[in-house]
């Protein structure tokens, strides 16, 4: 078999299971669209315009901004149409880093200034901080205190034992 064959079919099956797991888990129908939900793609068209537009002339860097921003916020909803809005209460940081994605395209296709990289990296850790946030918000609602609190303590004495631990030659 053709080393592109199995790669596609490992991209068929994993897009399959994806989906299947979103359905059974989550109750997603992901490919559930309607003709009002292509308002995305012209989101999305004019994001991917302001990139091509520097890519095919070489010219203009200042375009990947508002295009680094537009197609990143144009590729977010497509992901939540897909989805419903159903991950939309944890997926709002991507809007932070959306200009941060500009900014750095910015860096990446011109004079490589160093504050468009400071920047961007700022924007981006600011972004990936309200993620982190946000996870460990998610985590730790389903970890009660009363829970919590006694298994950490059994750790704790495990812990202290094992550190204890006596060797050879000590009684």
């Amino acid at each position: 078999m053709k080393k592109s064959y199995s790669l596609v079919g490992t991209l068929l099956i994993g897009a399959g299971a994806l989906l299947l797991v979103l359905k059974m888990l989550f109750g997603i129908n992901f490919l559930d669209l309607n003709t009002g939900d292509f308002w995305v793609f012209i989101v999305l068209l004019i994001g991917l315009t302001f990139e091509f537009s520097y890519f095919l002339t070489g010219r203009k860097p200042g375009l990947l901004i508002p295009g680094g921003i537009i197609t990143t916020i144009g590729l977010l909803f497509m992901f939540e149409v897909a989805t419903n809005w159903y991950f939309a209460e944890y997926t709002w940081p991507v809007y932070i880093l959306s200009v941060a994605v500009g900014l750095f395209q910015m860096y990446l296709f011109s004079n490589r200034e160093k504050g468009l990289l400071i920047a961007s990296v700022i924007i981006a850790g600011i972004s990936a901080f309200f993620f982190a946030c946000m996870f460990f918000n998610t985590i730790l609602t389903f970890i009660k205190p009363s829970l919590f609190i006694p298994v950490a303590l059994i750790a704790a004495g495990i812990a202290i034992f094992a550190s204890g631990k006596k060797t050879k030659g000590q009684w």
